[in-house]
């Protein structure tokens, strides 16, 4: 289960910052072709869509290794299949607890037959030792 929200939760955040990528994708490219005397301000107006994108692009680098492709699609579909199995997970688990609990039940019931089958021999030999 711990391994499934973890593929969850990295898939969803490769599928954020390529997301984040891909829409501040041109920003970016118009500030590198702008002249240096032009870039100041066009870095000012823009601050942030070029922080995400640089941010985006380096996290990409990191996660996404040899593969240079932006599958979102793909991902998008995996991560569907993780949530299903993670789903499917948990509810094998709730009827696991319920089982437990069940099996929980029965011993003790079990033990206190036990205990009142021993009270009665008890009871037993003290009659017939008298």
């Amino acid at each position: 289960m711990k391994d499934t929200e973890k593929e969850i939760d990295d898939k969803t955040k490769l599928i954020d910052q390529a997301e984040k990528y891909l829409k501040h994708k041109d920003t970016y490219k118009a500030y590198t072709k702008l002249k240096k005397n032009k870039q100041d301000t066009f870095y000012n107006e823009h601050t942030a869509e070029i922080i995400l994108f640089e941010s985006a692009n380096k996290y990409l680098k990191e996660h996404l290794g040899e593969s240079k492709t932006l599958n979102i699609s793909k991902w998008k579909s995996e991560l569907t299949t993780l949530k299903k199995d993670k789903k499917s997970l948990y509810s094998q688990i709730l009827e696991i607890r319920e089982e437990v609990e069940q099996a929980e039940k029965v011993k003790t019931c079990i033990e206190q037959l036990q205990e009142q089958e021993k009270q009665l021999s008890q009871v037993k030999r003290n009659e017939l030792d008298l």
